[in-house]
This record gives structure tokens, sequence and C-alpha cells, in this order.
């Protein structure tokens, strides 16, 4: 039932104008585009908002990969030759199929964006369903993915964020049960790269002898997922506990954050993270390259911003201190010079007053000395 319901949006939907479109859509669940503007509402706009879907998100990211290389799932046009991927959908879908990746994560983004706005904002709210569902129905558009694939993966989605929620809004939330929280992740961690590299792979050829799906392949996800769940861990206990920046500034003060921001993590993910892939297996570059990237954003990327934001803040209390000083120290010496000009003033009438009881003692002689 779900090959033949994507048999006919292939033979009946499928258009070479709506392509594209569907393609972009597909493309915009996964891109760098969707992580760096939930990071910057992490940064600039709504801390606990960020870290609310943050957490949807890598939540998300590990189930997805559990899940996927537990059941094996191949995709539609191995099971059904007749199946043809549309565009270059076929170039990102190389994996297992169950369950749909691209619907859980914007299911686990949106949803908890969808959350936060429902109270105030339900159109915008209802808006971002749209096009969770648009995501969805272009996975099987593009034949890439069956009707159960994106329903479980919807499905999925959806309890990362219910999880999330959970999690931010439990009662304890000391740095005792903190800690614990954060061992138990890196376990269930650990438990994950063990269960990705030993567990038993299908290893089905096809007519030419290649291997269908490449296990390393999918190790390198299940890894990528893996070092994007710990890392986030880790960049919370510390940033809650040791950092613990705000998003109560100026809006210059947002807008810078958000362009550096978005900038240097460009940086850390594109470049940076290459150099991993030179240094070691392609699996541990995929662990080390999302844990950098997850933890830059959690930890480090605050860490230098607050320390920054604090020392232009300082210098900027310098120097009205300074200011503050000068004005002192001028209002100081004009009321020396006030003074010194009301002394010089009194001691000259000082002086004429002498001169004119002199003058009247003369004159008073002088007519003493006549009535003589």
């Amino acid at each position: 039932m779900d090959l033949q319901y994507l048999l006919f949006l292939q033979n009946n939907v499928r258009t070479d104008n709506l392509t594209p479109f569907m393609m972009g859509v597909s493309n915009f669940a996964i891109s760098f585009g969707l992580m760096a503007a939930i990071f910057c509402i992490f940064w600039c706009v709504d801390k606990k908002s960020g870290y609310f879907m943050i957490t949807s998100y890598c939540i998300t990211s590990l189930i997805n990969s559990l899940v996927k290389l537990s059941f094996c799932i191949y995709r539609p046009w191995i099971r059904d030759p007749h199946i043809v991927p549309a565009g270059d959908a076929i170039k990102s879908a190389g994996g297992y199929s169950f369950p749909s990746g691209h619907t859980q994560i914007i299911t686990a983004s949106f949803a908890s964006g969808a959350v936060l706005t429902w109270m105030k904002q339900k159109w915008f709210s209802i808006l971002l369903f749209i096009i969770i569902f648009t995501v969805a129905f272009s996975r099987n558009y593009l034949g890439v993915h069956t009707p159960q694939d994106v329903i479980v993966g919807f499905i999925l989605g959806l309890l990362s964020v219910i999880w999330a929620y959970k999690l931010q809004n439990r009662e304890k939330k000391d740095k005792k049960s903190d800690f614990k929280l954060l061992l138990y992740g890196i376990i269930i961690g650990i438990v994950s790269i063990l269960y990705y590299t030993y567990k038993n792979y299908p290893t089905s050829f096809d007519s030419e002898g290649k291997l269908i799906v490449d296990p390393i392949r999918m190790m390198k996800d299940g890894f990528l997922s893996t070092g994007l769940w710990m890392g986030f861990l880790l960049g919370w206990f510390i940033e809650k506990y040791y950092i613990n920046f705000t998003t109560n500034c100026s809006v210059p003060i947002k807008l810078a954050r958000a362009v550096f921001g978005v900038g240097s993590l460009y940086l850390v993910y594109f470049k940076i993270g290459r150099l991993f892939y030179q240094l070691m297996s392609n699996c541990w570059a995929n662990f080390f390259k999302w844990f950098l990237m997850i933890f830059y954003v959690m930890a480090i990327y605050p860490l230098i911003f607050k320390f920054v934001e604090n020392l232009i803040l300082s210098q900027q209390d310098e120097t009205m201190e300074q200011f503050k000083t000068d004005e002192q120290g001028e209002a100081e010496g004009q009321g020396e010079s006030e003074g010194q000009y009301e002394t010089d003033e009194q001691g000259e009438t000082d002086e004429r007053d002498k001169i004119v009881q002199k003058d009247k003692k003369l004159l008073i002689s002088q007519d003493i000395s006549t009535n003589k």
C-alpha cells in the first residue's frame, strides 16, 4: 500500500515545475540555516526557548539514529524498482528508510516552536505545522520515503518535544540532579556508540555486486547524532553553572551576537570540523565534528560574547567614572577660582577703605590746623 501511494504520486502528481520546490522544502529540514536560526534564538532572543528547541533537536536526532539503525529498512526504490526518486533526492537518501529523519527533525524543531508561540500567536504555530506537513509530504513526493516512514518520524518528533519539555520543567533542577542527568546522558551516548559499532547490519548486494547500504555509512550517522547529543549535554551543564549568560541586552548587542555567532559557527562547522577527517576514521570524525559544533554553540561562544561584553561594559564604566572625576575636578577648580576672585576683590575693597579713612584723617588734621 505504501509503495502504491508513492507510484501514484510519481505518475500523477510529480511535475518538472513542482519538483524543485519540493527539493528545496525537503533540504530546508536539515539545512545549516535552520540550525543557525534555532541557535540565534538561544543566543539573542530567549535563552529558555532556545534551550527547549535545541533539546528537542538533539533528542530527536539521537532517537532517529537508534531506530533507523535498529530496523535497517531499505529505501522504496530498492524494494520496488518501479519507484524512481525525483531530481537529486537520491544523493541525500542513501541510507535506511525508516523513520524519516527529515520529517522527524523538522517536527521536533518546529513543533517545539509552535508550543512556545501557541498562546500568543496561534497563526504562527499553525504556519509551523503547515511547514512540517509540507516537508513530510515532500519526502513522499520525491520517492525517498513511504507514508509509514514520515508518519512514524512525525510521531517520534512530537515525542521528542514532549520529553524535552519534561526535562526542562522537571521538579529538581539543582546542580546535583543536573549532574546526574549529565552522567546518565553520557552513559546513553557511550552505549549507543558501542551498539552502532558491534551490532550486525544487513549486507545485501545489488545486481552489480555492490552493497545496497554500506554499514560504515550508517555508523557514521549514528556517531554523528551521538556526538551531537553528548556535546549538547556537556555544553548545557557548563553554561548553566559556569557561564550563565542572559538575553536581557540591547538590540545592537543581540544583532552583534547573531552576526558573529553565525559567522564563527560556519567556520567551526565547515572549516575546522573537516580537520577531524584527516586525523581519524570517518565515524569518529563525524562524532567530534558535531560534538565540537554543538559544544561551541552551548558553551564556547556564550563564554566568548559574555567576556567581550563584560569587558566593553567595564571600559565604559571606567570612561564614565573618569568623566565624572574630570567634571568634579573642573567644578572644584572653578570654585577655587571664584573663591580667589572674591578674596582679591575683598582685599581691594579693604585697601580702598583704608585710603578713604586715611584721607578723612588728613582732612580732619588740616581743618584743625586752619582753625588754630
